[in-house]
């Protein structure tokens, strides 16, 4: 029944690896929800006022929210809620529509419904971009886009594919003022009978002949001249044509970004999946439809993102690490333990594999980043639980029992002590699932892998291999006893070792804590110090351009191309795209927008084919762009893993918006000196200069005008009003607009003497209703949990975000707030905050785990400390294996490696510590037990941790063999991501190794002796 289940294994195994969805990272759900309400034409601190207060009142009465921030600009309002961590986002995103329903009679009577939407890492951002250039006409670009676009949308599994970079089409209605004012035609009634001319209805049916058939009345525009030729009015019997008091044009709306690709003009397509859909399976599908041979010869195209690209190399480069991984552990499996029983013990890598693939296809994970990780980091371990129980079965088959009984007793004899080890490594393991945030989302992956993989090596070991061995072990010579085996004389000089150490106890664990505070203080003054995760070379960059808030967007684009033209001859750049109009965002549609804003996507060559740093590179985009009078620059390197904050970010709360901008900038001026701070800027916006018209009330109302009336015929002039109904062409529908021309609009003197129409009455020159004056507007207005926020951000280089924090806060801290005013650091530190005090967590629940399962193992309190010991003490070589590879300590990564280290580390002292309570029980005493125990233990020991260490050496190092090109591999940014958490559990285990050798029995010994001690004197109390 096993080999029939092995061969069920072994099909459904492949089977669920080919088609588990590949992704570069998890699938990932964040806990935000974000609102976006839009109110056409209505100030920044009007939306803040109108709209983003009485929303925010409501979502205060959330539950389980950790921040509110919300962002009011000219016409929109857009909320981020982010929530604590394990709150359901569609539960949320009900919860938030609940409360804006709530809000609603507080909400201006014509704002749209607000939309309400979460953000998922899988499906809402592309996983490919491509640009379409070459022709300068963006119209003939657009049409190419749209066809590719159908064509893209037609693939299931595509959830959208969304053009990005082109001008809308628009049918714009131009008034001529004075001939409006001339034939008193209110506004109001030409957009009413636009509306009620461009419309078809249908009449109903009707029977001739016993036939049925369809009456309709077809009225809509079909050519933009059919407006031209509308009626307006009849005056003196004569009509008054549409084309008598407007211009009508079929035209494009205002020029609001610019988008290039290496200098040429582009439209960009960006592809998003569905959820658990196979990213690198989708975008092989895409590409067909976006081969060169099928575009005009003129176009070209150009592929911005390639998820596919970037998986397949990046899980390419994990499996080879973890294939070089496997054969190293196969080697000293084959050294160690000769071909047969290195072919048993090997067996649970890929069975426990399989296992896992089958598990993992159930519960819907996808092979990603993290996932091939955690199964690089279980390599190692998937043979330590097949190691313990071959060699018990071989032992006692060499002793003389059968090859089925062996099996069935050797299994069963280390059983227990064997499933226990597996049990606390799930248990060190399992407080990472609660992790929060975003990062704790991305690596949750580690802790939901290695559970299932070590889970699925404990069923290889307790039944497949007991069965195989039952039937193929074959009787050769005894392990340590026998004089005659090779490994004999190390393990003779091993026993001496130990002997001695034991007339040293106390002495050998003082230095070693001693040894262990030293580490420590060594780390902390040579160390290459402190960061979240660790430094890679990035594979593109993001430049920032901008100006003040109103600037025209021809001057924007001067700089952009000013710093196109200094950058493009570097080497190690594959290509550079630039969107004016665009602010922060790796493409084209990413980001705020405005005029004054621009940005540039920088992606560099392969990293084999580079040159050079691209860290270098970056720091020369610095030196060459400069400085742009007028205008700020901002260079970051675009890294792997989840989303990281700034490594600077300093808010500054307050109500008055002037006096929190006199505070941003006093902490600019005073820390812009400090070294290796750079990139320095505050968000907040100055505002463009206002243009009031203040409406006289009374002359107003005698006059039979409203503000509502004059506001309106004031934004119809100058930002135009659209018709209810749409221009249909085709399947597309475009605005129908109604404003001034652009030289009326841009003269001012023009706006006070014109003349608005007035119903069966004389027109009305808008000077006799009100005056314009001149006031200060407001910029963009942000909010952090109900009160105004700026914040200053700054870049780090070549420095660490701890270096520059500890000479940025006495400086910060030494400043003098009003009252009401406050200073909070975020950004990088937050996360670092957050981070290490879930990790110092995790690290105590997981040691408190380990206890639990030790208490029920050895039915001793004393006992589980004695190993608990052993895991703190193995610190010792995480500190050294950081100063040996000049590498920092990376909050997550060797966070995260400490805590894994805690549940391999524990297996080997399970193990020794339940052989030493064997020996005893057999009759031998402490000293004699621990020695016999040692050297019975000593092989599996080393080889458990022989084959864990060298199964990420491959990780640790960069260097692996490429299975698919049969050559070695030097180097990998994803091997440079993970190296941090790899060298922690290496040079910690190296060093657990040894502890649990040595240390272990000498703590069992001096734990024994206490005992002892502690029962003689209750005895010779009670007597």
């Amino acid at each position: 029944a096993v080999f029939v289940f092995i061969g069920v294994l072994v099909v459904m195994g492949v089977i669920s690896y080919r088609t588990l969805p590949r992704e570069g990272t998890p699938d990932i759900t964040i806990p935000q929800v974000f609102i976006t309400a839009i109110h056409p034409g209505t100030a920044p601190e009007e939306m803040e006022n109108l709209i983003a207060i009485p929303i925010e009142k409501k979502l205060n009465e959330l539950g389980n929210v950790k921040t509110i921030s919300a962002m009011a600009a000219d016409s929109l309002v857009v909320f981020t809620i982010e929530f604590l961590a394990g709150v359901d986002v569609d539960t949320a995103i009900q919860r938030v529509k609940d409360k804006i329903d709530l809000a609603r009679p507080d909400l201006p009577d014509d704002l749209d419904e607000p939309v309400v939407e979460g953000l998922n890492f899988s499906t809402d951002i592309p996983i490919m971009r491509f640009a379409l250039s070459g022709d300068p006409d963006i119209e003939r670009l657009k049409s190419t886009a749209e066809f590719m676009q159908d064509e893209i949308e037609s693939i299931p599994g595509v959830k959208e594919a969304r053009i990005a970079g082109t001008r809308e089409r628009e049918i714009r209605l131009e008034f001529d003022l004075a001939r409006l004012a001339a034939y008193n035609i209110p506004i109001f009634d030409v957009l009413g009978l636009v509306a009620k001319e461009n419309v078809t209805i249908s009449a109903g049916m009707l029977e001739v002949a016993e036939n049925k058939v369809q009456v309709r009345v077809p009225g809509e525009f079909v050519l933009a001249s059919d407006l031209s030729d509308t009626v307006v009015l009849q005056r003196e019997n004569h009509p008054v044509y549409l084309r008598d008091i407007a211009t009508v044009n079929d035209t494009y709306k205002d020029l609001v970004s610019i988008s290039r690709i290496n200098g040429e003009t582009a439209v960009s397509i960006e592809v998003y999946k569905r959820a658990g859909e196979n990213s690198v399976k989708l975008i092989d599908e895409v590409k067909q439809f976006i081969r060169p041979d099928t575009l005009p010869k003129d176009i070209h195209i150009t592929i911005v993102q390639d998820d596919s690209k970037d998986i397949r190399d990046m899980l390419a480069e994990l499996e080879n690490n973890m294939i070089s991984g496997f054969f190293l552990v196969i080697v000293v499996l084959l050294i160690f333990m000769g071909r047969r029983n290195a072919l048993f013990v090997g067996l649970a890598i890929p069975f426990s594999m399989l296992l896992s693939f089958t598990i993992m296809s159930l519960m819907g994970i996808t092979m990603n980043m993290v996932v091939l990780f955690a199964l690089i980091l279980a390599v190692g371990m998937l043979v330590d639980n097949g190691i313990v129980i071959v060699e018990n079965i071989y032992r006692l088959h060499c002793e003389g029992l059968s090859r089925l009984e062996a099996a069935r007793q050797g299994a069963a004899e280390v059983a227990w002590p064997v499933a226990t080890s597996t049990l606390t490594t799930l248990a060190a393991f399992s407080p990472l699932l609660f992790w929060p945030d975003i990062i704790g989302d991305f690596m949750s992956y580690i802790p939901k892998t290695l559970i299932i993989t070590l889970a699925s090596s404990l069923f290889v070991a307790l039944v497949i291999n007991p069965a195989i061995c039952s039937v193929l072990i074959k009787r050769g010579k005894l392990n340590f006893d026998d004089s005659r085996t090779d490994f004999h004389p190390f393990v003779r000089s091993y026993e001496k070792i130990l002997r001695a150490a034991l007339h040293h106890r106390g002495i050998l664990l003082l230095v070693s804590i001693l040894f262990l505070i030293l580490s420590a203080q060594l780390y902390g003054r040579f160390g290459k110090g402190v960061l979240l995760f660790v430094n890679v070379e990035p594979r593109a960059a993001q430049i920032e351009v901008r100006y003040p808030e109103g600037t025209a967007i021809e001057k924007t684009d001067a700089a952009m191309r000013q710093v196109e033209a200094s950058i493009q001859d570097l080497d190690d750049i594959e290509f550079i795209l630039s969107n004016t109009g665009q602010g922060m965002g790796s493409g084209f549609s990413e980001g705020s927008g405005g005029t004054y804003l621009g940005s540039f996507y920088v992606k560099f060559v392969d990293e084999k084919e580079r040159t050079g740093n691209t860290s270098d590179l970056i720091q020369k985009f610095r030196d060459r762009i400069g400085q742009i009078p007028g205008a700020e620059i901002k260079i970051t390197d675009l890294e792997e893993g989840p989303p990281q904050q700034p490594p600077v970010n300093i808010e500054v709360s307050g109500e008055d918006l002037e006096q929190l901008n006199d505070i941003a900038t006093e902490i600019k001026r005073s820390i812009s000196h400090i070294p290796g701070l750079v990139d320095l800027r505050s968000n907040y916006e100055n505002a463009l200069p206002e243009l009031q018209f203040i409406v006289d009330r009374k002359r107003a109302g005698i006059l039979g005008m409203d503000t509502e009336t004059i506001g309106f015929f004031l934004r119809t002039a100058i930002y135009g009003t659209e018709s209810q109904r749409k221009f249909r062409a085709g399947e597309e529908e475009y605005d129908i607009t109604v404003r001034l021309p652009r030289l009326s609009r841009e003269q001012f003197s023009l706006l006070d003497s014109i003349y608005i129409p007035v119903q069966d009455a004389m027109p009305v020159p808008l000077s006799s209703l009100g005056h314009f004056e001149y006031t200060a507007g407001r910029g963009v207005i942000r909010r952090k949990d109900q009160k105004r926020v700026i914040t200053i951000s700054g870049n780090k280089d070549g420095r660490e975000s701890n270096e520059l924090l500890a000479d940025i806060m006495p400086i910060v801290d030494n400043i003098q707030l009003p009252p009401g005013y406050g200073i909070q650091y975020t950004g990088d530190k937050e996360d670092q905050q957050e981070s290490t005090a879930f990790l110092s967590k995790a690290f105590l629940l997981a040691l408190a785990g380990i206890v639990v399962v030790l208490v029920l193992q050895f039915n001793s309190v004393l006992l589980p400390f004695v190993i608990l010991l052993s895991i703190i003490l193995s610190i010792i070589g995480v500190m050294w294996g950081l100063l040996l590879t000049r590498m920092h300590f990376s909050i997550i990564m060797t966070g995260v490696g400490i805590i894994s280290l805690a549940g391999i580390v524990v297996n080997n002292a399970i193990v020794l510590v339940d052989c030493i309570n064997q020996m005893k029980a057999k009759g031998l005493d402490t000293t004699e037990a621990v020695v016999h125990a040692g050297r019975l233990r000593l092989r599996p020991v080393l080889l458990t941790a022989i084959t864990t260490i060298l199964g990420l050496i491959p990780m640790a190092i960069g260097f692996s063999f490429d299975v698919h090109t049969l050559r070695f591999i030097v180097g990998g940014a994803t091997s440079a991501w993970w190296a941090p958490m790899a060298i922690a559990v290496i040079f910690g285990l190296a060093v657990a190794t040894l502890l649990t050798l040595i240390l272990v029995p000498l703590m069992y010994s001096l734990a024994d002796s206490f005992s002892h001690r502690v029962q003689q004197r209750i005895t010779i109390g009670s007597d």
